[in-house]
């Protein structure tokens, strides 16, 4: 009986030990994803065109803002959906959060103000770039490394 234990033990050992291994040659994050890529590098551009009529009635651009959030909430359900790509989807779940810090609070804002000044226009848009670059940057990063941290390629 000791033996059967003990030889039971070396195997399941043996199968631990196996198991790590191939759960170590899993990838951390998804395969580059050229959709994904271009969902973010669009959407960035549109979310920047649009924060900049701020200046304007909330309730003219609430369809746009409305369109908008749900091109995000699909550009966010499809890098969910790619397997091993928690850290992409993430990063989209803190841009669109409802009650977040980046657009949900800018357009909390905008729609409880009615118009927003420039300047805070500008301070959100900065944040809105920086988040979408971090998105754009981790895709880009996926196909080939490369340094994203420095503005401007300098």
């Amino acid at each position: 009986m000791i033996h059967f234990v003990r030889k039971l033990v070396r195997h399941l050992h043996w199968m631990m030990v196996l198991l790590l291994l191939v759960a170590g040659c899993a990838p951390l994050i998804g395969p580059y994803s050229p959709t994904a890529y271009q969902n973010a590098t669009s959407l960035k551009a549109t979310t920047l065109a649009l924060m900049d009529k701020a200046t304007q009635s909330y309730a003219n651009h609430e369809r746009e803002i409305e369109s908008l959030m749900l091109e995000i909430d699909k550009a966010y359900e499809f890098v969910n959906g790619i397997p091993s790509n928690s850290i992409s989807a993430k990063q989209w779940q803190i841009l669109k959060k409802a009650d977040g810090d980046l657009l949900g609070k800018f357009f909390l804002r905008w729609k409880e103000r009615g118009v927003l000044t420039q300047v805070v226009i500008d301070e959100f848009k900065g944040l809105v770039a920086d988040a979408f670059d971090e998105i754009i940057c981790l895709e880009a990063n996926k196909k080939e490394a490369r340094n994203c941290s420095v503005k401007g390629g300098k």
